[in-house]
């Protein structure tokens, strides 16, 4: 943050003094185009998208854009022009033709992480990131959405573009975003000029980038913010930011297959004390609004227990573009406070191979937060399992969360760590008790953890060892925790009756074989 602030306050310092732009050469190339209610001035970013960048250049020196329209107009999001299907517009006939014209080749998407922010320029496309060609589209209102999912190749410079640029948005269209008045959206002239010979040009800064962290290789990915972790897929890529929405905290991206990349988005809302069906009641009432749609077809839905909490689970199939099909499954889980929306998508034809990594995290998906009890916790304020203390030691590998995981004992886990969560962390001798064993625990739990995962016998032989400490652990739920000394009695008394069954009676068991000697 420190760094952003130093790096603006350079800019604006030297902004008064150097004739440089921050981002074009002085004497680059500006695209112009010419509308009825004034011009479109657009700057290119060959160094993000070089080939995307050289082929807008080249249709526009050849005239190609001439009397097309911006044929699809959604005010508030985009206007989408360039095809050349588009031309003859008195021919409304062929409007079912519009947004299908293209240049007779595609180009291979050059995505970058520059912000799809007000007044950018970007290729559209169909489903296949390959697919873009000389249509593009102006964004009217920031629809970072679709970052990294289009190419951006430039954006408008001056203030009449802006201007132009709403008044075409603010056009009345049809029911399929097709203006009324074809002339007004109409590009009657195009100009390719150098940028000095454009006066009073503003002082533009770069444009936003997408700021991202990505993940790889790990055995647990854990959030302490907001309280939950899973068993992330072998292949599948963690990326944390790059998505500008409130409530996507994480993205996991797939092989590519047939053009296409599978995705997984982890969402997190606050709950607000509200339960699963109150708070997503909502957004299931639009998807039966939708569905029988031709767009829109909801295959399955079930409310039951998932992972060890209420949960909803809808299998949906959306075509998007009058031709592109994804087909998604939504598993929906409800917090203490925040519900969780984990969404998968994917080409239909692929779906089912995707879809066997995503029930694997469903399956290990643990929420990790809670809401302290007014009897351990005065203040009230929600405790949230330390990132370094409790969830990041967890990356290296739990040999009890892996001898258990995909068994009959693997919600009985789940529970203790509820149970952990719920009472044990609640008081601070049962947090400073944790703290310290986890330091001790996970100095060597990740090494058998990986032993297990190499020699499904040695994995068999440590969850028969752990049986008797897993029952002896749950007898916690049957106390009565409401001060720091009952906290200590009962933990002392299960860690006295663990040292009984795992030394006391082996010991005394060996001594008596040898007295029978």
């Amino acid at each position: 943050m420190h760094l952003k602030l130093l790096t603006i306050a350079i800019i604006l310092v030297f902004c008064f003094t150097s004739t440089t732009l921050a981002f074009a050469q002085n004497d680059d190339k500006i695209v112009i185009f010419h509308t009825e209610f004034g011009h479109l001035a657009i700057e290119l970013f060959s160094d993000d998208a070089p080939n995307t960048t050289e082929n807008f250049l080249k249709l526009a020196e050849s005239g190609f854009y001439d009397e097309t329209i911006f044929h699809r107009i959604i005010k508030g999001f985009m206007i989408q022009g360039g095809d050349p299907n588009t031309k003859d517009a008195s021919h409304q006939s062929d409007q079912s033709k519009w947004g299908q014209g293209d240049a007779g080749y595609d180009l291979v998407a050059e995505f970058n992480d520059i912000k799809h922010d007000r007044g950018i320029v970007s290729m559209a496309r169909s489903m296949h990131p390959d697919s873009a060609g000389s249509q593009f589209f102006i964004v009217h209102e920031k629809s970072t959405h679709l970052d990294e999912q289009y190419t951006v190749f430039g954006r408008i410079i001056t203030q009449e573009s802006y201007d132009t640029l709403d008044k075409i948005a603010n056009l009345e269209v049809t029911a399929n975003s097709v203006p009324l008045e074809l002339g007004k959206a109409e590009i009657t002239k195009t100009e390719v000029v150098k940028r000095s010979s454009l006066e009073n040009l503003p002082f533009l800064l770069v444009p936003e980038r997408i700021e991202t962290t990505t993940i790889e290789d790990i055995s647990r990915y854990s959030n302490a913010e907001y309280g939950f972790s899973f068993m992330p897929q072998k292949g599948w890529i963690l990326q944390e930011g790059g998505i500008e929405s409130d409530s996507v905290v994480l993205m996991a991206l797939g092989l590519e297959k047939d053009g296409s990349t599978p995705s997984i988005i982890f969402e997190a809302f606050e709950s607000n004390d509200t339960t699963l069906q109150e708070f997503f009641g909502p957004r299931l009432e639009k998807y039966h609004e939708l569905d029988g749609d031709s767009t829109f077809d909801i295959l399955s839905e079930e409310y039951r227990q998932i992972a060890g909490h209420n949960g909803l689970e809808i299998i949906a199939v959306q075509t998007l573009n009058l031709s592109d099909t994804v087909k998604f499954k939504q598993t929906i889980l409800e917090g203490i406070n925040f519900h969780y929306v984990i969404s998968y998508a994917n080409l239909p034809k692929h779906f089912d191979d995707g879809l066997v990594g995503f029930n694997n995290i469903i399956d290990s998906f643990l929420i990790t937060q809670y809401t302290a009890s007014s009897n351990t916790n005065p203040e009230d304020k929600v405790v949230i399992l330390d990132d370094k203390s409790f969830n990041e030691t967890e990356q290296g590998g739990c040999l009890i969360a892996t001898a258990t995981f995909g068994t009959e004992m693997a919600p009985q886990v789940q529970f203790l760590r509820e149970l952990r969560d719920n009472t044990v962390l609640q008081t601070e001798s049962g947090t400073s008790f944790m703290t310290g064993f986890n330091q001790f625990y996970y100095s060597f739990s990740p090494y058998i953890a990986d032993y297990e995962r190499e020699n499904p016998i040695f994995k068999e032989a440590v969850k028969l060892a752990i049986t008797p400490l897993l029952a002896s652990l749950t007898l916690l739920q049957f106390a009565d925790i409401n001060s720091e000394s009952e906290m200590l009695g009962y933990g002392i008394g299960v860690i006295l009756l663990n040292v009984g069954i795992y030394f006391a009676i082996p010991a005394a068991f060996i001594m008596k074989i040898r007295k029978l000697q």
